[in-house]
């Protein structure tokens, strides 16, 4: 926990969101890893779609640099499924309209690599990193 102190300052609102973002991780982890995928995947859930104000976004954006920053640094292996379905649950929590996206890229020797990613709005948020290649499977709000 020091480490991730010492790269820059936090600010207080990133300070108060590690506890509950490191037990989501915890949490998501040890239920892709030993539970069936019926238990942990989002349900669809039929919502007309909706703006998202300024104050909503700004913090979206704040629980995915918190969320980006501590996977970094947990000493267990925090996926793109465990990261996004984590933001997932925050930004359910918090009533703020997002989407979680499933998607599969073909590499050279003919295997399947899976990748997930939390966009609001256009806006890809976590798991953005090089989506070229994927081809969205499934999304879920």
């Amino acid at each position: 926990m020091r480490s991730f102190l010492t790269y820059r300052k936090l600010s207080f609102l990133e300070i108060a969101l590690l506890p509950e973002v490191f037990f989501f991780l915890l949490i998501f982890r040890l239920k892709v890893s030993y539970q069936p995928s019926r238990k942990w995947m989002p349900h669809v859930a039929l919502k007309s779609i909706k703006i998202i104000d300024d104050r909503s976004k700004e913090k979206a954006i704040l629980i995915a640099k918190v969320v980006n920053g501590l996977a970094r640094r947990t000493p267990w292996k925090s996926t793109c499924l465990v990261k996004a379905l984590a933001a997932n649950k925050m930004l359910h929590k918090r009533k703020i309209d997002h989407k979680i996206h499933f998607g599969v890229a073909s590499t050279l020797n003919n295997q399947f690599e899976a990748h997930s990613w939390v966009s609001v709005e256009d806006e890809v948020l976590i798991g953005g990193g090089n989506l070229e290649g994927f081809h969205e499977i499934s999304s879920f709000s």
